[in-house]
């Protein structure tokens, strides 16, 4: 089965975003074994550069994104593509051997460079600008959308 690991920074608070996420999890269950990894964010203070607190948050995520796995960033500068163009990425890098993936989300300032960098695809979810709360909820949708799009349900029309 497909694993699907969503490291994250910062912490689900709001109790709708978190059904919407349990939502997406009972449905991908047919699809994926998938994983959420909620990483602290660093506190943001006047003291600190913005890069010292990407660099903060790089170290702790760059635990979990061990290899052969696929490191897909999630960020503002990311390629924008239609959910039949994800379908088929997904599908194509399956075919390539690729058994897991690990998304990645940055926190309110986005992620550092260090992240970015080894990530082979970035992408973003859209023009437009969503919490990053939000984004995990838009972003299980997604894969779970890809899965049927895969798999010929009727989901996506």
């Amino acid at each position: 089965m497909v694993k699907i690991k969503v490291v994250a920074i910062g912490k689900t608070r709001e109790g709708w975003i978190k059904e919407g996420i349990l939502h997406y999890q009972k449905l991908l269950k047919k699809y994926v074994e998938l994983e959420l990894i909620e990483i602290k964010e660093e506190k943001i203070t006047k003291s600190r550069g913005i890069e010292t607190i990407l660099d903060a948050e790089a170290e702790k995520v760059l635990r979990y994104t061990k290899r052969p796995s696929l490191c897909i960033a999630l960020d503002i500068t990311g390629k924008d593509i239609s959910s039949e163009s994800f379908a088929r990425l997904l599908e194509e890098n399956l075919n390539r051997g690729y058994g897991e993936f690990i998304f990645i989300l940055g926190g309110a300032l986005g992620l550092s460079r260090k992240v970015l960098d080894p990530c082979s695809i970035k992408l973003s979810l859209s023009q437009m600008t969503f919490t990053h709360e939000m984004s995990r909820v838009i972003l299980l949708e997604q894969i779970y959308r890809a899965f049927s799009i895969l798999k010929g349900t009727g989901y996506h029309k």
